[in-house]
């Protein structure tokens, strides 16, 4: 075996691993705050499979070695259940398989040689199987990784870079397949090592465009704390409208009680109905207050409600908060706050009068789940561009609280579901009151 192919068989076997190792990494979420667990057993998986390549053993032992590496990974440093991690390997394993074989039925069908050739014979069948597949892999498994990515979504930047993997394995094929029967009788080492070239650049690439991916990730979620930190400032300083309110009218609670009790013992009945309707109009006798076993969560659903109401938006609520759960007050607020304030700044754009304004919120346990729905009104088209919703009127709904709920969601291994249609707005969020 001559250095080149050396050198293409051992960046083929850590481009492989590194797909590997970035879908389990990404896919399942982990126990452990370091990305050492990671890198460590991706050097390991790889190291297996430079051994087996120097020391020519059976290709049986690298793949059994790799099943035990990435299975001990899964097991220790990863949150899911037992079959589910094993079902995603099996999977995982499928589709592994699945672009080795696609990739050398692709490349033997063009050279004209057996799938057979194109995984022994070191020529231009093989070579060209070796960038079909590894192209394949980081393709296939970084989208199964990113299996919740909005694509529409991405900037210029990230999709520039993004294109610039596809443009050189085009560019690389077209090369190989324009000489390649020049080059079947002849190997042509200058090929060999663009072709290794290209193999670096497609590591390269890839995690430059990581990079970006989570630059992008991190701008998105700064936008949504500083929007959290806005809400919460407006939740308190709601909060502080109420009960001052509510301390102002339980402060004139008893004075209005003799004053009562005065006007109906000298059977001034007129006057004390008067009376008690001037009373009833003062908007801190309609506080709403709820109670659901979760201090915070009734403080800001009580505030948005208090919002609602002054929008003569009819609002029905059945909340019971599960005392054992894995979810942070926080994160429950944050998730709750902006469903009513999308639903509230949805019923205000509302113009027509034939349609009612109206919001229900539900969150109960259902099961080993936490299950959080809002129903409300909408008037208009709604047409989703990424994460926002925009209606005909050219109005937008809250999108950065979108992604919030959704990374939220997404962090507890819960899942989300948005419908819409005849005028109605419907949000359904599912999270494991515990996480396995």
């Amino acid at each position: 075996m001559t250095t080149q192919w050396i050198l293409i068989d051992v960046i083929s076997i850590l481009i492989e691993n590194l797909a590997l190792t970035y879908f389990f990494s990404k896919y399942f979420s982990s126990k452990y705050n370091s990305a050492l667990p990671t890198v460590i057993i991706w050097a390991v998986a790889s190291t297996f499979g430079i051994v087996v390549l120097f020391m020519e053993l059976p290709v049986l032992t690298y793949e059994f070695s790799v099943i035990a590496v990435y299975m001990t990974y899964l097991i220790v440093f990863k949150n899911a259940s037992f079959l589910h991690k094993i079902l995603c390997f099996i999977i995982a394993t499928a589709f592994f398989i699945g672009t080795s074989i696609t990739g050398a039925f692709i490349a033997a069908l063009v050279t004209d040689v057996s799938i057979s050739h194109t995984l022994i014979y070191q020529d231009t069948s093989r070579l060209l199987a070796i960038i079909l597949i590894k192209a394949m892999q980081i393709v296939l498994f970084y989208l199964l990784s990113k299996r919740k990515l909005e694509f529409k979504s991405l900037k210029k930047t990230s999709t520039f870079i993004s294109s610039i993997l596809v443009i050189l394995v085009l560019s690389m094929l077209l090369f190989i397949l324009s000489n390649v029967h020049e080059l079947d009788s002849q190997f042509n080492s200058a090929l060999v090592l663009i072709s290794l070239g290209l193999l670096i650049m497609l590591i390269i690439v890839f995690l430059i465009y990581e990079m970006y991916r989570r630059e992008e990730s991190q701008n998105i979620e700064l936008n949504a704390s500083l929007q959290r930190l806005h809400m919460e400032a407006h939740y308190f300083k709601e909060l502080d409208v109420i009960h001052s309110d509510i301390k102002k009218w339980r402060h004139d609670y008893k004075t209005n009680l003799v004053a009562i009790r005065e006007l109906v013992k000298n059977k001034e009945n007129i006057k004390a109905i008067e009376y008690i309707d001037s009373i009833s109009e003062d908007t801190s006798m309609d506080a709403v207050t709820l109670q659901t076993g979760n201090m915070a969560l009734d403080a800001v659903v009580s505030s948005k409600l208090w919002h609602a109401n002054a929008l003569n938006i009819a609002v029905k609520i059945h909340a019971i908060y599960p005392i054992d759960n894995c979810i942070k007050d926080n994160d429950l607020c944050a998730i709750v706050g902006n469903l009513l304030d999308n639903a509230i700044e949805a019923n205000s754009l509302v113009e027509s009068t034939n349609i009612k304004k109206f919001i229900s919120l539900e969150l109960l346990a259902k099961g080993k789940n936490l299950a959080i729905s809002v129903i409300n009104s909408y008037e208009g088209i709604i047409h989703k561009n990424g994460t926002r919703f925009l209606t005909n009127k050219d109005k937008r709904f809250n999108g950065i609280g979108i992604i919030h709920i959704d990374s939220i969601v997404d962090k507890y291994q819960g899942n989300v579901l948005r419908e819409y249609r005849d005028g109605i707005f419907e949000t359904h969020i599912i999270i494991p009151l515990v996480l396995l």
